[in-house]
């Protein structure tokens, strides 16, 4: 496989880190973002006083056939029927329906040997393919001959330091997908008609959405610019549906500002 970036240290952060392809950073993306058929992979930093690792992903089989849909380390899409099995330590691995291993998370507090201090580093075991059947990355937990495609694209740190392959135009996504650990990232645009949308996890922009089925779950999504949104059947579940009861709820209830406060 081609070398794109070994043994960097990029955009390193003091408590939380992953090595992937031979790089230690803070945060990475690789591959087609929000892709529904292709291979991407997002590692964003841990939430606030976590050290738990947060991925968002689409992995696919040796055959380029979408085998799962991680949306924050959480089975969202699962046409492989895949299982996952979390460890009794900071991680958990993927299986799929023959219980293969396909995708592994660790996390291990160590001390690299350039780095002043210890923290903890996450690194991934798996192997990577994109639609046409190309091994695009080969990870063995940070081994020393892991490596990344060039072909793929790939942007490491957040902010970006180092980025490879992404256009201008995906540039935006890119950091909205990093700065909101995996909650926004997929790009929706174009026209819809009749079709059946879902919004979650969408930076929208450029989009006409006339006459379909949209459905609202987490409520994650961003409004960009030149969006047409008009005659939709809007579908709640989950959360925003939860929200929904609850705005209708306070619909009869008195609702006092804050109390004023000397300061």
């Amino acid at each position: 496989m081609g070398n794109l970036l070994v043994g960097n240290r990029i955009q390193v952060a003091k408590d939380n880190n992953y090595l992937i392809g031979g790089n230690l950073c803070n945060a990475f993306a690789l591959g087609e973002l929000g892709s529904h058929e292709d291979f991407f992979l997002i590692g964003a930093e841990p939430e606030i006083e976590s050290n738990y690792p947060i991925l968002t992903g689409n992995i696919l089989d040796s055959e380029g056939k979408v085998l799962f849909r991680l949306v924050r380390n959480t089975l969202l899409i699962n046409p492989g029927h895949c299982k996952k099995i979390l460890s009794n330590h900071i991680g958990y691995e993927i299986h799929d329906s023959n219980d293969t291993l396909i995708f592994k998370v660790s996390t291990e507090f160590q001390k690299l040997s350039d780095l002043p201090e210890e923290c903890f580093v996450t690194t991934i075991s798996g192997n990577f393919f994109n639609k046409d059947r190309a091994l695009v990355f080969k990870a063995n937990l940070g081994g020393e001959y892991e490596r990344i495609e060039t072909s793929v694209k790939s942007a490491y740190g957040f902010p970006i330091q180092i980025q490879g392959g992404y256009p201008e135009n995906e540039i935006k996504l890119v950091n909205l997908a990093l700065q909101t650990t995996g909650r926004i990232h997929r790009m929706l645009s174009g026209s819809f008609s009749k079709e059946k949308v879902l919004l979650d996890g969408a930076l929208i922009c450029d989009a006409k959405i006339i006459d379909c089925d949209v459905t609202i779950k987490t409520g994650n999504f961003i409004w960009g610019n030149n969006i047409e949104f008009g005659n939709n059947k809007i579908h709640l579940a989950g959360p925003a549906e939860q929200l929904l009861h609850f705005f209708q709820l306070l619909s009869n209830q008195r609702i006092d500002p804050p109390p004023i406060t000397d300061q």
